[in-house]
């Protein structure tokens, strides 16, 4: 019988994904949610966001694998069977795309450009105080498979490059911190901080009120991770209070963003409807599908969640 494997996808590349998915195996039988036939022949789950509940009626899982960088929204759900694997996706295609648009923010934000379109804006030709970039920190919070990509396309502009992760990192040219003790002192030299980190119960809410606090006066937010990482109330008051300089957002804890938020119009705001890093069908699948052979073979799954850690 052929191995059978539960799809949910409903981006416009879910369909593509799933074309290059059959033609990378082809003798799988694919079970389009809700046609889920018999969920005891379901072996395999390849999924984005389904409904809650669904992954416990499948008894016979031998993999749940995401079709995106994220595994937030598996944990979301209270009846996720805790005896099985998950895969995350890690595909270098879409880390060299978070770092085009980590970096192109960064220089942005560096090069101070904001300002001039406020003074073009008044048709006012005056140049601006600029920092050298061996004179700017810029810090990167997740030191993963993204984090790694943007600090190695950082690098050779010479910014003074920090990271921080929950576990110890090493990565020539960044200062690496590590654990909640060092939390404080790597934002404290963060003049830019792109955010990059898993959303986990324990990183939920982790750019507040105390973390802009900690971070220069007049520090640059990038986040490009969850929406749900950032308190946005407490965004909004260290935007006003000038604790922050701006921000670049292109993740919202509600997506689409709705139209009363006030991150839409406040001038020190940019935003982007979750562009960054989006999923590439073509090279997407045939990860997916090595990870079901992996599965097949009895070998390790590579992108093992640690369910503990929640990524």
């Amino acid at each position: 019988m052929a191995m059978a494997v539960l799809f949910h996808c409903e981006w416009e590349e879910g369909e593509q994904i799933l074309q290059d998915l059959s033609a990378q195996i082809p003798d799988m039988d694919i079970r389009i949610w809700p046609d889920v036939g018999d969920p005891t022949e379901i072996e395999f789950a390849i999924v984005w966001k389904l409904p809650h509940g669904e992954l416990a009626k499948c008894p016979n899982l031998r993999a749940i694998l995401s079709p995106g960088a994220g595994v937030d929204h598996l944990f979301e759900d209270p009846e996720l069977p805790d005896d099985v694997p998950i895969g995350r996706l890690i595909d270098p295609l879409m880390a060299d795309r978070m770092a085009e648009y980590t970096a192109s923010l960064t220089l942005w934000s560096h090069r101070r450009f904001d300002d001039y379109a406020v003074l073009q804006s008044r048709k006012v030709w005056q140049q601006v105080a600029q920092k050298d970039a061996k004179d700017r920190g810029v810090g990167i919070l997740g030191l993963g498979a993204l984090g790694l990509a943007s600090a190695r396309c950082l690098r050779p502009f010479g910014f003074a490059l920090s990271s921080w992760s929950r576990t110890a990192k090493s990565e020539p040219g960044v200062t690496c911190y590590h654990g909640d003790d060092t939390l404080a002192q790597f934002l404290g030299g963060a003049e830019v901080l792109i955010c990059l980190l898993p959303l986990t119960s324990a990183t939920r809410g982790i750019l507040n009120a105390a973390t802009f606090g900690q971070m220069p006066a007049g520090a640059y937010l990038i986040n490009c991770a969850r929406g749900a990482l950032v308190v946005e109330d407490e965004l909004l008051a260290a935007l006003d209070s000038g604790q922050l300089s701006g921000a670049a957002l292109d993740v919202f804890d509600i997506e689409p963003l709705p139209d009363d938020n006030p991150l839409w119009t406040h001038p020190k705001v940019r935003i982007t409807p979750h562009v960054s890093s989006l999923t590439a069908a073509e090279t997407a699948a045939p990860i997916l599908a090595a990870q079901i052979l992996q599965v097949q073979r009895g070998e390790p799954l590579d992108g093992r969640v640690d369910p503990g850690a929640e990524y």
